[in-house]
Formats: C-alpha cells, structure tokens, sequence
C-alpha cells in the first residue's frame, strides 16, 4: 500500500504541539492520560503521520495553556494541514525555519540577514546584490556563492529540509510566506538551484583561473 506523502503544514503543526508539552514538562502518556486521549492518536498527530481533528487540536493547545499567538498560529497551520501547499503570515516567526536542519536560498535582488538560528546551507545571491551590499561577513553555518547576473532567475525562493525529510519551498511575499510541498514543484525548484549554483561555481573557477594584475 502506498503511504500518503507527508504534508509540510502537518509536520510543522505536529513539531509545535510537541514542543508546547515538553515545555510544560509532561510526557506523552501522561499528557494523553490527562485528556482522555489514546498514546497511539497523539503521537501519531505530534509526528504529523496522521492529522487530528479540528476539536482534538483545540483541546490540546488548550489544556497546554498556549499563548494567543501560539494558538493563532497552529491552529491556522491546522486548517491548512491536509494540503501540500499552505500560506504563512510574515508577522509571525517561521516554523518551518526553527524546525529546518538544512536550508537552500537563492537572493537575486539583495543579501538576507543570516541569524545565527538559520539552518546550515547554501546561499546563492546574485552579482548585482552581491555588490550593492558591499563588505560583508559571510556567516561561517551557511556557504555564499556569487551568481552571474545573466544565469539568474527573477524571484527569490528558499528550500529547506525538516528534521523528517520533508522537503519545502518558501516563496516570500509582503504579507506572507507561501510554502510548496508537492513533489513535482520540489523537483523543479531543486532543479533550478542546482543549475545556479553551478554557474556560481563556475563563475568562481573562473576568477580563481584569472591571474592578478
């Protein structure tokens, strides 16, 4: 039997409750055992193989006192969970990043601040933000390349692993952050990071080969 693919949003939704109980100290069995849940259903919503209801998600942000924003955001993350795509405000912090181990990112128009919390990767940015940014220190977790202006591609995007493998895109917005999770818009974007940064190694073989004047 094929297993159903793993949804971003429900992962994210599931890392969050864990942590909500963790920080309050309660084990797994004694929290299921406090709500009349059973073991099995909450540590199957906590690893997002399987997505609770609506009610159920409520109960449990309630019972482990989660704060208006946490409660705003999952829940919004709840409503999303059963879709391989789902929208993000930007006035709220990323899950998707605090959870991340490994991130990609292609900055054509400027260079991003890199917090010291950013997942290890790669950053791609391109010649003409590169200098319009001037002198700067590269972060030592996340390995800069220089991209060609003429090899570019015109918007930014961001992909980043979960701890589980699942692998999302992240468009930026004004307002919000658009996370892609279907397999075929992973692979062309992978796709397209992949030939951008082979031009960005390209393009540094070719400054190491130049000799100094």
């Amino acid at each position: 039997m094929t297993k159903p693919p793993l949804r971003p949003a429900l992962l994210l939704l599931g890392s969050g409750l864990r942590d909500l109980r963790t920080a309050r100290g309660l084990g797994l069995r004694a929290l299921a055992r406090k709500l009349g849940l059973a073991a099995a259903d909450l540590s199957a919503w906590e690893l997002g193989t399987r997505r609770p209801p609506a009610e159920a998600a409520a109960y449990i942000l309630g019972s482990l006192q989660a704060k208006p924003a946490e409660y705003r955001q999952l829940m919004h993350l709840h409503r999303q969970s059963d879709q391989p795509a789902y929208v993000e405000d930007v006035s709220l912090p990323s899950l998707a990043e605090r959870y991340a181990v490994r991130g990609w990112e292609w900055a054509p128009h400027e260079v991003p601040d890199i917090p010291p919390s950013a997942p290890p990767g790669i950053l791609l940015v391109s010649e003409t933000a590169w200098r319009a940014a001037g002198e700067l220190t590269r972060p030592a977790h996340v390995t800069v390349h220089v991209v060609p202006d003429a090899a570019g591609t015109s918007h930014a995007f961001r992909i980043l692993e979960l701890a589980s493998g699942t692998i999302t895109v992240i468009l930026d917005h004004e307002h919000a952050r658009i996370h892609l999770g279907d397999s075929p818009t992973i692979a062309r974007y992978r796709a397209t990071f992949t030939r951008l940064h082979r031009k960005a190694l390209d393009r540094a073989r070719e400054a190491a080969a130049t000799p100094t004047r």
